[in-house]
């Protein structure tokens, strides 16, 4: 069940900021809506826009956690010509109120360019469904009409930011709620928190009643117990590939093994992620053949082909997540931690490319796009595993 609003809750903030983070973190308590600390809000305030720090868990976030930043320096750096986006988001951290605050959320400059006093940006599993296929651009005007435009794939900062602007300038109406991010999510915003998470919602609803006109019968094979040497086995050959112990989790139900069975699994497992930046954790792609080396071969070119030399001692070529009809899902990480958030991700991967495919044919961003999102955000299972030796170290 979803955090539902709890208006005595509400009363009880003592500021528009304290209300700020009840609502975001309504928000980030739910799994359809937010993954693993994912999302970011924000509010204006007498010329401050207050963004979710980044790094900060939506779920628990505080008043603490959001940064005050300069509203009107914020929209004059998108305004100055010329100005690239690298340079933009690195002169966003001038315009903090209080210089020595933590960084903001990658998004400040989308928050900052729509003129509503709270802004939600969520993925919401439902969005992504309706919006990724072939032809998502006609599924989101059935789906969602004047309520929310669609805004196509850019990458996280400035460029985002951007396009934003520009689709809102051109489309949005007086029935406009929010907007559908192409391989991303949603935004949702309103002059009120109330107003403005329950246009999340309302959004959520649409994608949802849309699913279910065209919903499919799904018929799921029994359970069975999964076949935990095989899997093991996978998960030691792509250790050796990563260069350091891989840990696993196996989820072995009737949705991951019909999944794992479908007769057109090397066409939608192969398409990507249903946003980039699930592959941080997943990878572009699952194993889905046993061949692990021929997997890591694939990897590597298609990382070398994208990224050239950047990701060398970033991006490791091994898979994170395996399918296989004799146990379903397997998936892999730097330790049990970080097996489980790939294996929750995939799981609404699962859901997502499932409930897009009774409607279309699914796609993902294209591989230069996902390699992009895996470069920025990666790297951090070389952190992880240089903590892991630090604290080994110590006597």
């Amino acid at each position: 069940m979803k955090p539902a609003w709890n208006e005595a809750a509400a009363r009880s903030c003592g500021s528009a900021l304290a209300l700020r983070a009840y609502s975001s973190r309504l928000i980030g308590s739910d799994p359809a809506l937010v993954l693993h600390g994912g999302g970011n809000t924000s509010l204006k305030l007498d010329g401050t826009l207050h963004v979710k720090g980044s790094g900060a868990n939506l779920a628990e976030v505080r008043e603490g956690d959001f940064i005050a930043l300069d509203l009107a320096a914020l929209r004059a750096l998108l305004a100055e010509d010329g100005l690239a986006d690298g340079e933009l988001m690195r002169r966003v951290d001038d315009c903090k109120r209080m210089p020595g605050a933590a960084k903001p959320s990658v998004e400040t400059l989308l928050h900052a360019v729509l003129p509503h006093a709270f802004v939600e940006h969520a993925h919401a599993d439902a969005v992504l469904a309706v919006a990724n296929v072939a032809q998502g651009e006609a599924a989101c005007m059935a789906a969602f009409g004047e309520s929310a435009p669609l805004v196509p794939y850019r990458h996280s900062g400035a460029a985002l930011a951007r396009a934003c602007k520009a689709v809102f300038e051109r489309s949005a109406t007086d029935k406009t709620i929010g907007l559908i991010l192409a391989f991303h999510g949603v935004i949702a915003f309103g002059d009120t928190a109330r107003a403005s998470h329950d246009n999340l919602l309302r959004l959520v609803d649409m994608a949802e009643r849309y699913l279910r006109h065209h919903a499919k019968e799904q018929v799921l094979p029994e359970p069975r117990d999964p076949d935990l040497a095989a899997a093991s086995a996978v998960c030691a050959a792509a250790s050796a590939v990563a260069g350091f112990p891989l840990a696993m989790k196996v989820v072995s139900t009737p949705e991951t093994l019909a999944f794992a069975r479908r007769p057109d699994l090397a066409l939608i497992s192969q398409q990507g992620p249903p946003t980039p930046q699930h592959a941080i954790f997943t990878k572009r792609v699952p194993l889905i053949d046993g061949d692990v080396s021929g997997f890591a071969d694939r990897y590597q070119a298609y990382l070398d082909r994208t990224l050239g030399t950047a990701a060398a001692g970033r991006i490791d070529a091994a898979p994170r997540i395996v399918l296989d009809p004799r146990f379903g899902l397997c998936s892999l990480g730097v330790n049990e931690h970080y097996a489980g958030v790939a294996a929750e991700i995939y799981l609404h991967d699962i859901d997502i490319i499932t409930r897009a495919g009774s409607h279309g044919d699914y796609r993902s961003a294209s591989e230069q796009d996902i390699a992009r999102a895996e470069l920025a955000y990666g790297g951090f299972e070389r952190r992880v595993l240089e903590q892991i030796s630090r604290l080994a170290g110590k006597p």
